[in-house]
């Protein structure tokens, strides 16, 4: 239905598939069935189909009172539960493809299946500690950035720094905020505070500077944990003192004072991830700072660090020993360490924002990045998020990447992928951003004509009309010889998934469930969450930082998959596991919080309250 208009017609040409539908017929005058949710069971993907039967689809318009569930080649639907308005509950099948079914109410339904505790409750442990995000129009300064880069934390820290046997945590804060260690309490307060900050010293100082990743380790080699904090965020000028990163060493009682100048390199790096190992193996752990963006000059490459541990005993000292093409790697959002050729040497892997995830294999204390051969490089992606583990047993790392999945208006394939220019593609001067997508063989633009205009005038001069504008491609808009120019970035892929090891130096590519793909993930964590013996995956994210054309992308709750226990996975519903977090999740951690010996969930939010999920006493 078109208002005010002719109706659109569809005809489906595909010559092969199956399909099924459904006319209910409900009790008590619901004699259409309206409301019924009906849930139909695969033999194939996608395993489960909801769908719940309304007749409104938009203003002035309406369906027929019919269910329809495609099942590809199946050439039958395995079962349906239906679940009345009235709270009866009726399954029936096999069903036979290919026919119309009516079905009626009972007068009596089965019996709901008998309860079990979900395999974590929600805790209020957290309660009054939040991130807050202070207000900043990133589009005002790039008008067709694809997303902010001022909304990417908060990342939480936990260590145990004044060896109480407990653990503490420091949570990242955003610019114009200041953090502090937040120490576990033996019991809580009469208020119900497990954590609390005895001194926000020396955090205050630097309020002005935006936390981004954060990390506990022993820099100083004395035995105790001291704690790196990444600057970041685009709230200022490219090589602003807030940029600055910084170290604050412990006293082993836990209070913190700021490192010395000349301790870290006197650089300004709006950076993103930090991980520690020992990569030269001299027995001090050195650390890896991702570089994440320069403000204002999106999407131009900032540097990322490799920075040797130098330090003595009360004299700490990092010196940058960073490779070439490892300081110029691309957008980093999330690294780690792992031992990906089973040499005893760590290896570096390293996600990317329109780019692969990196493999950087060490050599005896000097890394190099993968062949082309280990089947990485193909696959580029809005990668957000990595985490390691030997997910099918065979003795060698695997890891998962989270992507930012297909729940969304954009596509990518290695045929057709996301692009994005950067350069002065109207010749202004001025390098600007210009996204593009894929209408059969021809690029067309993916913003619309009145942010393009905004940003590029000339385009209004040019395309008198909205609908002069929809109908050119992108070489019709800007001239062929500036998008040449530019600098072309893309994503091959948006889908999440599992890296397999396949021990010879290779991976392959095993996408995520699709449940795992309704949102972009940020956060990742292996564990044995059901205690199979097989590692599991827990993940959260959501993103509310696109463009508004684009919208929140934040379809997720948070998942955990279990391993089948042949490195594939299957997902958990929110009601068995009781893991929902609809918010911005930006970190999440796995730490013991009530000492009963099993992993609970600690999930960071941007501008809202840490949310923490115990593990259920009993659960499966």
């Amino acid at each position: 239905n078109n208002f005010d208009g002719k109706p659109s017609l569809y005809r489906n040409d595909l010559a092969a598939g199956n399909r099924l539908a459904l006319r209910l017929k409900g009790r008590d005058g619901n004699s259409w069935g309206v409301g019924a949710t009906v849930v139909a069971h695969l033999d194939a993907e996608p395993a489960l189909q909801t769908k719940t039967l309304t007749l409104s689809r938009g203003f002035m318009s309406s369906n027929e009172p019919l269910l329809h569930f495609g099942l590809g080649e199946a050439p039958t639907l395995e079962s349906l539960l239906i679940t009345w308005p009235s709270g009866t509950r009726q399954k029936i099948g096999p069903l036979a493809a290919g026919k119309l079914h009516f079905i009626t109410e009972p007068e009596r339904g089965i019996a709901p299946p008998a309860s079990s505790p979900p395999m974590f409750t929600s805790s209020s442990m957290f309660r009054g500690i939040a991130h807050e995000e202070r207000t900043y129009d990133d589009f005002k300064r790039q008008p067709l950035l694809p997303a902010k880069l001022s909304q990417l934390g908060p990342e939480i820290a936990w260590g145990d720094v004044n060896n109480d046997g407990r653990q503490d945590f420091y949570l990242g804060r955003s610019a114009g905020t200041y953090g502090g260690i937040y120490l576990r309490r033996e019991s809580p307060t009469s208020q119900g505070a497990y954590f609390l900050v005895d001194t926000f010293d020396p955090f205050e100082a630097d309020a002005a500077c935006e936390d981004i990743g954060t990390l506990f380790f022993d820099a100083d080699r004395d035995g105790d944990l001291d704690l790196y904090i990444v600057s970041g965020g685009v709230e200022c000028e490219p090589d602003a003192p807030v940029l600055r990163d910084r170290l604050y060493l412990n006293d082993a009682k836990g209070s913190f004072t700021k490192a010395p100048a000349g301790t870290l390199p006197g650089v300004s790096i709006s950076g993103s991830a930090i991980c520690a190992a020992d990569f030269d193996r001299d027995g001090d752990l050195d650390l890896f700072v991702g570089g994440r963006s320069i403000p204002g000059r999106y999407p131009e490459t900032p540097r990322s660090q490799l920075l040797r541990n130098d330090s003595r005993p009360g004299a700490p000292r990092f010196v940058e020993v960073t490779p070439e093409k490892l300081a110029t790697t691309g957008l980093v959002t999330d690294a780690l360490w792992a031992d990906f050729n089973g040499d005893h040497w760590p290896d570096l892997l390293v996600s990317h924002e329109w780019g692969p995830v990196k493999l950087y294999l060490n050599k005896e204390g000097s890394l190099a990045e993968a062949a082309p051969m280990s089947g990485l490089q193909p696959l580029t992606g809005w990668w957000n998020s990595l985490a390691v583990a030997d997910v099918d047993g065979d003795g060698d790392f695997d890891f998962a990447a989270g992507n930012v999945g297909l729940n969304s208006k954009y596509h990518a394939s290695l045929e057709h992928p996301a692009v994005l220019y950067y350069g002065d593609v109207d010749g202004s001067g001025r390098k600007r951003i210009v996204e593009a997508k894929f209408e059969g063989s021809a690029m067309v633009p993916v913003r619309g004509f009145s942010c393009s205009r905004n940003a590029m005038p000339s385009l209004g001069r040019q395309h008198s009309s909205f609908h002069r504008f929809a109908t050119k491609t992108l070489v019709e808009l800007y001239p062929r010889q500036r998008l040449g120019a530019a600098t072309r970035h893309q994503a091959s892929t948006l889908l999440s998934g599992i890296f397999m090891n396949n021990g010879t130096g290779t991976f392959t590519f095993r996408p995520l469930p699709r449940l795992a793909q309704a949102a972009p993930i940020f956060a990742m964590a292996f564990n044995d969450l059901d205690r199979d013996a097989d590692l599991d995956l827990c993940l959260v994210g959501n993103s509310f930082s696109p463009q508004p054309e684009t919208g929140h992308m934040d379809g997720g709750v948070g998942l955990i998959l279990r391993n089948m226990g042949d490195g594939s996975f299957k997902a958990i519903p929110p009601a068995e596991s009781g893991l929902v977090i609809p918010g911005d999740a930006k970190s999440l951690s796995l730490i013991d919080l009530n000492l009963d010996g099993h992993p609970d969930l600690v999930a960071g939010i941007n501008s809202g309250e840490i949310m923490a999920f115990l593990r259920s006493p009993g659960s499966p």
